[in-house]
């Protein structure tokens, strides 16, 4: 109806993207897809893909649709449908996801936990206040 009427509903495809240099503390939610290439000291909830580059480092938990890493991440990785780690990725955290791909050279220390097992847990971010916490866990 007005020439500059922007009620469009936001498409799942749209990619937001934190560059090299750039450091941000906090949770990030996001309801499209997000690349990440610089660092992030907090959570992230991403109900699309999450790129995280080959310079990018997350220090917090990560919520997201499906996940491909190859850079560092410092906290447990939910991955509803598919988890890759390339050749560079370091993980330190347990992993849940519906599928798994690594790669040779990937680096992981933590539990993984893939198909029907992963689908029993709840999802969620809680506030960070500085401390590590718990996305996740098993429902009985």
């Amino acid at each position: 109806m007005f020439k500059g009427d922007k009620t469009k509903p936001e498409s799942p495809d749209r990619l937001n993207r934190l560059v090299s240099g750039t450091k941000i503390t906090g949770d990030i939610s996001a309801n499209s897809s997000l690349r990440i290439d610089g660092e992030v000291l907090g959570n992230i909830e991403c109900n699309g893909k999450l790129v995280l580059g080959q310079e990018g480092q997350v220090n917090g938990n990560i919520v997201a649709t499906e996940v491909e890493i190859d850079g560092k991440v410092e906290g447990n990785i939910n991955a509803e449908i598919l988890l890759v780690l390339h050749e560079t990725a370091v993980v330190v955290g347990d992993i849940f996801t519906g599928r798994i791909v690594i790669e040779d050279g990937a680096q992981i220390d933590g539990n993984i936990k893939t198909g029907d097992q992963s689908k029993k847990l709840k999802k969620g971010i809680g506030r960070t206040n500085g401390k590590k916490i718990e996305t996740s866990e098993v429902v009985y």
